[in-house]
């Protein structure tokens, strides 16, 4: 099918979109200030001492909330919630950090590299092709990715998260003298980035510290609000981000109705995770308010029916265990990533 660029889809559908879908949303920031305040106070209620099962909602809540927070962050990050440069680093380099992750990092690996180069060789966010296969490649696919030759319905895919905000903070300071097997592909970092991301891994020892200091100081307690929530966050983020990313194939230069798959999911996970389903429609207009991608998918399933995917997520998920370990190359080829 031949690629399209953004231009060519946007000639054809802004025209269904209302101008509003473009202005900033600022009364998301009480979103995020409600899910600041749930987290908080399911840390402190950990100083209490609850008995393991009421631990164990705690951590999930807080999982949960955190993943909630995170993909209002990544709205942030993208512009649509505040405007003004200062005061959205601000935000994003305090609740990136509540995340394990430094706020520069992730705009050069997802704002500027991953929506640039979607399911292109050029992806931070992809799967690796069968003309990188190492050792490494095949540890890190068998042990985190899904596909039809790892274990059958391996949980620790659902802990990918982890790995992938780790291979991309080492990535910062891997010398460009070496080449990073790490991750499919990496961003390039000027010196002053490399010093922006040391500051926001401080920031997030620092609100980590914050952290132990809430849930009474007691490292048990920290396990549980800390590291154990992230695992159900980590579950959540990857439910959606294979999802989205994973049942297409590459290409060679970016199309964001062919290279992203929307999903179908029940309406009221729509509203609390603001519709980070409709992923394609992101894709096409990262600065839009989320709350008019149901405008954009019906538009694309107007104009664009044979292009645009979008499926339920349990099919979806289905379907990613029939992938092969490494990816083809770009027309079903071994493609080098050049």
């Amino acid at each position: 099918m031949t690629l399209l660029t953004h231009a060519d889809y946007i000639r054809k559908i802004r025209a269904d979109i209302p101008a509003q879908a473009f202005r900033p949303a600022p009364a998301k920031l009480l979103r995020m200030l409600v899910c600041l305040v749930l987290i908080c106070g399911a840390y402190v209620a950990f100083r209490f001492s609850p008995p393991l099962p009421v631990r164990i909602g705690l951590s999930v809540f807080i999982g949960h909330t955190l993943v909630c927070l995170a993909f209002l962050t990544h709205e942030l990050a993208h512009g649509s919630i505040v405007r003004a440069r200062g005061p959205r680093y601000g935000l994003e380099y305090f609740l990136w950090a509540l995340l394990f992750v430094p706020a520069t990092v992730w705009r050069r690996v997802h704002n500027h590299t991953h929506h640039t180069h979607a399911s292109t060789p050029r992806d931070p966010d992809r799967a690796f092709m069968a003309s990188e296969e190492s050792a490494w490649t095949r540890f890190y696919t068998r042990l985190f990715y899904p596909n039809r030759d790892g274990p059958a319905w391996n949980p620790m895919v659902a802990l990918h998260w982890i790995p992938y905000v780790i291979r991309n903070i080492v990535a910062v300071f891997w010398p460009s003298s070496l080449h990073f097997c790490f991750a499919p592909a990496k961003p390039r970092y000027t010196h002053r980035q490399r010093w922006a991301v040391a500051s926001e891994l401080a920031g997030i020892g620092a609100v980590q510290a914050g952290v132990f200091w809430m849930v009474g100081a007691d490292w048990v307690n920290y396990l549980w609000a800390g590291p154990g929530a992230y695992l159900v966050t980590s579950a959540v983020a990857m439910a959606y981000v294979f999802t989205n990313h994973f049942l297409n194939p590459l290409i060679p230069e970016s199309d964001p109705v062919l290279g992203t798959t929307s999903l179908v999911v029940p309406p009221v996970l729509d509203r609390i995770h603001t519709n980070f389903s409709l992923h394609t429609e992101h894709h096409l207009f990262p600065g839009m308010n989320s709350d008019y991608y149901a405008v954009v998918s019906e538009s694309l399933r107007k104009n664009f029916p044979e292009r645009y995917n979008r499926i339920g997520l349990f099919a979806a998920w289905k379907h990613l265990w029939k992938n092969e370990k490494f990816m083809p190359g770009i027309g079903g080829t071994d493609g080098k990533t050049g």
